[in-house]
């Protein structure tokens, strides 16, 4: 007797397709992370008011680009915390440009609070894929894991001299960027995959 093939689920089928038109966007994510890690290392000793001006407009493309691909994704799931994601990085990125004027030790504090709140986003939207093979879960939940380790040291150290505070962005921009460009290569191996089992 031979196995009859079985149709894949409807998320599995919906994930897939939108895998396959754009499994680029978490790797041009990543890109973008690793060139503003580039910048961040490579010139540590700008002002905080030019930080938080790239940080801000970062958070600002970031932001819609994820609520872009949330809306994309729609029909897989998770779509509200893919918008609260994108909402919560404007919404940051919008105050830094409003109020260009904050200390070093105030600026630590918004993007701490920022990133913690990103990364559970980003831990809540990551677990609830971890039922669809090849969809690159447990590196969101790390990604996220280490955006919220990242907001924490920022709000336990949050007079730490601007140069380390450099540094520590520029180095987490790097490990994020790689993990999304990893996510998106394991998104494009979802688009091309057999789910038939």
């Amino acid at each position: 007797m031979t196995d009859v093939p079985t149709a894949p689920s409807p998320l599995a089928g919906a994930l897939q397709g939108a895998a396959r038109q754009y499994w680029w966007l978490p790797v041009l994510r990543g890109v973008l992370y690793i060139a503003f890690g580039v910048i961040a290392v490579a010139w540590p000793g700008v002002t905080a008011l030019a930080i938080l001006w790239v940080i801000a407009i970062f958070a600002i493309v970031d932001g819609l680009i994820e609520i872009f691909d949330a809306i994309r994704y729609r029909a897989s799931g998770g779509t509200a915390l893919g918008i609260t994601f994108g909402v919560l990085s404007v919404a940051f990125g919008v105050v830094a440009l409003v109020w260009p004027g904050p200390t070093v030790t105030v600026f630590a504090v918004i993007v701490g609070i920022w990133a913690i709140l990103v990364g559970i986003v980003g831990v809540m939207a990551s677990v609830g894929l971890r039922k669809v093979p090849g969809s690159g879960w447990g590196w969101g939940v790390t990604s996220a894991v280490l955006t919220v380790i990242l907001g924490v040291m920022l709000l336990v150290w949050p007079k730490s001299s601007l140069v380390a505070l450099v540094w520590v962005l520029g180095i987490w921009a790097w490990v994020i960027g790689i993990m999304l460009i990893v996510i998106g290569f394991q998104v494009r191996r979802l688009g091309k995959a057999d789910l038939t089992v």
